[in-house]
C-alpha cells in the first residue's frame, strides 16, 4: 500500500514541477495576497473623514468643537465661519456629491443660549450610504459631545461656586471613572486580528481549488481510465494525490508566516504544537474539501465553479476578518459549517492567549470531522462511481 501510494504521490508531485506556471503561482501567491491583504485590511479603523462645520453661531461652541474634532484622527474637519443659510444648503450638496461624508450645524445663538444656563441643539448630518464609516461618525460625534457637556457643566459649577476649578467641577458633573485594561492585544494592533483569517483564507484558496481539479484533470485527459486498471484501491488514489499538496501547503503556512512575522511583527509566542496542529488539521479538511468537489465535479471549470462558490461564503461568514457576532443572528449558525471558522477561532487563541491544546480542543474536534468527512464521502464516491476511477 505505502509502495502504491509514494509512486502515485511521486507522480502528481512530477506533474507539478513540470508545470512551472502553476508551481510558482502556488508559490508565489500566498506571499503576494499576504502583503495585499495585511495592509489593506490590517487597519479596519476609519480615519481622516472629511467633514464640513457650519458655524452659524460664532461662538465659543464652535471653537471647543473644532478642536475636539481636530484632536480625533476619525475627521478631516473643515469649519465654515460666519455662515449663513445658505452655507447649510451647499454643505447638504456637498454630502450628496459625497464630497464630504458629514457636516455638523451649530446653530445661532447656541452659545449665548448655554452661558445663560439654557440648552441647545447641534445638527449632525452623516452620509449613511457607507455603512462602515455612519456609525464611526455617529459614535465619535456622539461622544464629543458628551465631552463637551461635561467641561460645560463643569464650567457652570466652578462660576457658580459649586467647584473650585475646572477639575473639581468635572469630578462632580462625572463622578464616575472608567479604568481600562486591555489584555492579550493591548497595543490593540489590528494585524494580530486580521492575520490568522488571511493565513487560513489563503490556505484554503491553495488546498480547495488545486486539489479540486486534481481527479477531474485527470477524467479530462482520460488518465482516470488507466488509474482504474491499476491494483490502486480507492484510498489509495486519495492519499497519493493529496500528500503533495499537502506538503506544499505546509511550505506556502511557514513562507506567510515568516512574512506575518517580518512586515506586520505578528509572531507565535509559544504554543508551537498548537498551532501546528490547527494547521495540519485545516490543511487536511481543506484538501479533503477539494478532493471531495474533484470527485464530484465532471471537468475542471466545474470543479473550480464549485470551489468558488464553496470559498467565497467561507469567506464572508467564517469570521476571517470581523467577528461572527457582526452577522444577523439567523446568519452565524452557518459560519460554523465551514472549517476556516474553527480554524480563525484556535489560531487567534493561540496566537494571542498562548492557548493550550486543551483550550482549542473543540476547535480541533470540529475541524477533524470535516476531515473524516471528507476523507470519507471521497472514497465512497471513488468506488461507487465507476467513472470517478
Amino acid at each position: 500500500m505505502l509502495r502504491n501510494i509514494y509512486h502515485l504521490a511521486l507522480k502528481e508531485f512530477l506533474h507539478l514541477v513540470r508545470d512551472r506556471r502553476t508551481l510558482a503561482f502556488l508559490i508565489l501567491m500566498p506571499s503576494v495576497l499576504t502583503v495585499i491583504f495585511g495592509y489593506a485590511i490590517g487597519s479596519p479603523r476609519v480615519t481622516g473623514i472629511p467633514t464640513r462645520i457650519v458655524d452659524l453661531d460664532g461662538g465659543r461652541i464652535t471653537e471647543e468643537y473644532e478642536e475636539a474634532l481636530n484632536g480625533s484622527v476619525t475627521f478631516r474637519p473643515e469649519v465654515v465661519r460666519e455662515a449663513t443659510d445658505d452655507d447649510v444648503a451647499a454643505a447638504e450638496e456637498a454630502l450628496r456629491r459625497d464630497d464630504i461624508s458629514a457636516f455638523v450645524v451649530i446653530p445661532k445663538g447656541l452659545s449665548d443660549t448655554v452661558e445663560d444656563g439654557g440648552s441647545g441643539t447641534v445638527r449632525a448630518v452623516v452620509d449613511a450610504s457607507d455603512t462602515f464609516t455612519a456609525p464611526s461618525v455617529l459614535r465619535e460625534l456622539g461622544s464629543t459631545t458628551v465631552q463637551q457637556n461635561a467641561f460645560l457643566a463643569a464650567e457652570r459649577a466652578r462660576r457658580e461656586g459649586r467647584a473650585d476649578s475646572v477639575e473639581d467641577g468635572l469630578r462632580k458633573v462625572a463622578p464616575i471613572e472608567l479604568a481600562t485594561e486591555m489584555r492579550f492585544n493591548p497595543e490593540l494592533k489590528s494585524q494580530n486580528f486580521v492575520m490568522p483569517g488571511v493565513i487560513g483564507l489563503i490556505l484554503q484558496i491553495l488546498t480547495v481549488i488545486v486539489m479540486a481539479t486534481s481527479i477531474a484533470r485527470e477524467r479530462e485527459r482520460g488518465t482516470m481510465e488507466q488509474l482504474a486498471v491499476t491494483p490502486l484501491t480507492p484510498p489509495e488514489i486519495f492519499i497519493g494525490k493529496l500528500l503533495p499538496y499537502f506538503f506544499l501547503a505546509l511550505l506556502d503556512t511557514v513562507n506567510v508566516m515568516l512574512l506575518a512575522w517580518l512586515l506586520f511583527g505578528v509572531a507565535l509566542q509559544g504554543h508551537f504544537v498548537v498551532v501546528a496542529a490547527l494547521v495540519v488539521t485545516f490543511i487536511l479538511g481543506s484538501l479533503g474539501i477539494g478532493q471531495l468537489i474533484s470527485v464530484v465535479s465532471r471537468n475542471q471549470s466545474q470543479a473550480v465553479q464549485l470551489a468558488v462558490f464553496y470559498i467565497l461564503p467561507a469567506f464572508v461568514l467564517s469570521g476571517a476578518f470581523t467577528p461572527i457576532e457582526t452577522q444577523p443572528e439567523a446568519v452565524r449558525p452557518i459560519a460554523y459549517a465551514f472549517p476556516l471558522t474553527y480554524f480563525c477561532h484556535g489560531f487567534r487563541a493561540a496566537l494571542l492567549r498562548q492557548a493550550t491544546l486543551h483550550d482549542v480542543r473543540w476547535d480541533l474536534a470540529a475541524m477533524l470531522a470535516f476531515v473524516l468527512l471528507t476523507f470519507g464521502l471521497s472514497v465512497l464516491l471513488l468506488r461507487a462511481r465507476p467513472d470517478a476511477r
